[in-house]
């Protein structure tokens, strides 16, 4: 079993001023944080870099976006003032989503036929959702196909994608709904640990 610690921040709980003012923010951070116009994303955007450059130092971002380091694995998701951190030593993604509803043709667009049958409310849409987007996080390239054909279920499973052995995990927490997905087959236990920046 992995243990994997999840870093929970909860942005509506801290001011702007106070995390832009942090010494884990560099110029070039500072300058993008402010190409933000909405203070909830600048928020969550200083927390995204805070967290980086705190746990990981040094790093790059791929030509799909995702940021990648030469001495370990790591992903970060914000969700509606939450921002979620997880490290590890093999390819690792992670998303998180506030449960709240969602239309049917949102449901109908992101699923399969079994995923349909699975979706009893909002959580389990969040589940589903959260398996994609994890999943296709922890590869590192973006989204390729249909979203409808990106493996989710069973939660809390191992799952093949592009060549290449998952296992996925799904919790929920507070009203979040937390999925990593870990390259390997060897089962994750998930914690939660917040931490005021």
């Amino acid at each position: 079993m992995n243990h994997l610690s999840i870093i929970f921040v909860n942005t509506n709980t801290l001011s702007l001023d106070s995390l832009l003012s942090s010494s884990f923010l560099s110029d070039d951070n500072l300058f993008e944080i402010n190409r933000y116009k909405v203070e909830e994303s600048k928020k969550e955007k200083a927390c995204s870099f805070i967290l980086k450059n705190k746990y990981v130092k040094e790093y790059s971002i791929n030509e799909f976006g995702k940021p990648i380091s030469d001495k370990c694995f790591f992903n970060v998701s914000h969700s509606h003032g939450v921002v979620v951190f997880v490290k590890s030593d093999t390819p690792i993604g992670i998303d998180i989503e506030k449960i709240r509803p969602v239309k049917e043709d949102l449901i109908d667009y992101i699923s399969s036929k079994e995923e349909k049958e699975y979706i009893k409310d909002d959580k389990t849409f969040f589940e589903v959702w959260t398996n994609k987007e994890a999943l296709v996080k922890s590869i590192g390239t973006g989204i390729k196909e249909r979203i409808s054909e990106i493996p989710s279920l069973p939660i809390n499973s191992i799952r093949r994608y592009n060549d290449k052995t998952f296992y996925n995990k799904t919790i929920r927490y507070l009203d979040y709904v937390v999925t990593v997905s870990k390259e390997g087959e060897t089962p994750i236990e998930l914690e939660i640990v917040e931490e005021i920046l």
